[in-house]
């Protein structure tokens, strides 16, 4: 009954688990179309580019697309024609593109319209090539822009799907039906020969032998079912009757049947030697003994990211010389989601160290916030986080009041993008996460919780590209302090204030950390991007 629980249980954290991760995966999903690029080697990049988005997103073909814009009498490319034409075939972006050959290079630029509105959406995307290819580095410029300003995208649509995908669903259907129906007749075949061997053992069964059953060896399943009877038998044995003669064969099978339920319940106490009787609900709780620590509830976050600069270098309004804008956000309302599961802790009965291996799970997405240029102009701005990994807890002792200690292991990414002209790049940041934690139960409602976490990024996004600030040695920092106020036993609230800081130290090959002041020095040399924030969120306990 045990291990059927916990079955059960495990199988609904998966299905939350993956289904949550595909509807955010679906809703990340866009179809788009990209228009035929203009300029030299113009249809080598656009095979490219379609062969690049393919992998995040849905691709209509070009000939879809001009056939629609025909029959619509939208064949010029504008603003009006792009979202009459993408609202007939639920395109929720529309890419265009020209190629400018220069000096043995390839100049890329990219456009992106929104399928809604038919508008550009952002700035143009320049990066560049060189060969009649799409190198590397421009494929991660894509990446890094193109890719993410698409998953930015209203849907044009009803659903997540479009009109193939749902004709391709309901193929596999027709088929499903004859299989079933032969499945039903195979299983209907065996039962008709089963009825006689259970009368002949039930005429066995009236015959006692030494406080066995004269059931023949069956299989094991059903020698384990038989286990609990023969074992009361054996506690409370009743008077032998006498010994029939010409039945040794059949007492020595009963003999070898008994000998190998004896092994199974050997082998069942193995199994559970690491099981203990269930805890009591303080203890189950407590957070060394805890299956599931999830949260939900507002985020608040502040952006400051300034500038290492030469002693000379003074603003100037122009972007691209003088010292960088910094930048100076005040705290956004967010949407946080926050799961920690221990599967093996499930039951509330293992003791082994397995039921403190766990998964993290974290979401956090800005929900108002918007920046100003130095002019005053509001800018469109997005920010959000997630990150998923391993976690391993150790408790002190095994009392509900233990302090804890934990480790985990995981992969986050995070971005913040600012549209229209701001002179600040934009960054996408991944990265490996180790962390540290540390529980101390302060009384039996409060909790005090201290996290502290060593980010290697791998990558930012375009603050190092080379028309940007170029090669950097880049390394993270945060750290968290909360507190749980127990409401009962499995809810709480949590309040929580974090510091995140991201330094960079740049290699000076960038073109914006040297010129900015007319001579060929280094005028940027670093930069610091610090996150201050906090979270106010209703948790549950298991």
């Amino acid at each position: 009954m045990t291990s059927s629980r916990l079955s059960k249980r495990w199988l609904v954290l998966v299905l939350l688990v993956f289904g949550l991760g595909g509807l955010a995966y679906a809703d990340k999903r866009k179809r788009v179309v990209v228009l035929p690029f203009e300029g030299e080697k113009a249809e080598k990049f656009h095979q490219a580019v379609v062969k690049l988005l393919k992998k995040s997103h849905t691709v209509v073909s070009t000939a879809k697309w001009e056939a629609t814009a025909e029959e619509l009498s939208a064949g010029k490319v504008t603003s009006k024609n792009i979202k009459k034409v993408a609202k007939k075939l639920k395109i929720d972006g529309v890419v265009e593109g020209t190629i400018e050959k220069r000096r043995g290079q390839y100049i890329i630029r990219i456009k992106l319209h929104a399928g809604t509105t038919g508008e550009i959406v952002g700035s143009p995307i320049n990066t560049k090539a060189e060969g009649p290819r799409l190198d590397g580095a421009a494929s991660r410029d894509l990446k890094d822009e193109l890719i993410d300003a698409i998953s930015q995208l209203g849907a044009n649509r009803a659903g997540s799907g479009g009109e193939d995908d749902e004709e391709e669903e309901t193929k596999p259907a027709k088929t499903k039906k004859p299989a079933k129906e032969e499945d039903d007749e195979e299983e209907t075949k065996p039962a008709k020969t089963k009825q006689p061997a259970k009368e002949e053992d039930d005429e066995e069964e009236t015959k006692p032998k030494k406080g066995f059953s004269r059931k023949p060896a069956k299989a094991d399943d059903e020698e384990a079912a038989a286990l609990k009877p023969k074992k009361e038998e054996d506690e409370n044995p009743l008077p032998k009757p006498k010994k029939r003669p010409g039945k040794s064969s059949e007492d020595d099978g009963e003999r070898v049947a008994a000998k190998g339920d004896g092994e199974d319940i050997e082998a069942k106490d193995t199994d559970e030697q690491d099981t203990g009787p269930k805890m009591d609900r303080a203890t189950a709780l407590a957070p060394g003994n805890r299956a599931i620590d999830a949260v939900v509830g507002m985020s608040f976050n502040a952006r400051r990211l300034s500038w290492t600069t030469a002693g000379d270098l003074v603003p100037t309004g122009v972007a691209g010389t003088g010292k960088p804008p910094n930048y100076k956000g005040v705290p956004a309302p967010g949407l946080l989601v926050d799961l920690t599961a221990y599967p093996l802790a499930f039951s509330h009965k293992k003791q082994g160290m397995l039921k403190n291996l766990g998964i993290n799970v974290m979401y956090d997405k800005a929900l108002l916030i918007s920046s100003k240029d130095a002019a005053g102009t509001t800018l469109k701005t997005a920010a959000q986080r997630y990150g998923v990994g391993g976690v391993f807890r150790l408790p002190f002792n095994k009392s509900a009041k233990a302090p804890v200690v934990a480790a985990g292991l995981g992969f986050g990414n995070q971005t913040f993008q600012i549209g229209g002209t701001s002179d600040i790049p934009n960054v996408n940041y991944t990265f490996i996460n180790a962390s540290l934690s540390f529980r101390y139960p302060l009384s039996d409602k409060l909790l005090l919780n201290t996290d502290f976490s060593y980010l290697l990024v791998t990558n930012t996004g375009q603050m190092q590209r080379t028309d940007q600030y170029g090669a950097a040695k880049v390394s993270g920092l945060e750290a968290e302090i909360s507190g749980d106020y127990a409401i009962s036993k499995a809810l709480f609230a949590r309040a929580a204030i974090k510091l995140e800081t991201i330094g960079y130290a740049f290699t000076g090959n960038g073109m914006l950390t040297t010129g900015r002041d007319g001579d060929p020095e280094v005028d940027v040399s670093g930069a610091r991007d610090t996150y201050l924030g906090g979270s106010v969120t209703l948790g549950y306990l298991y």
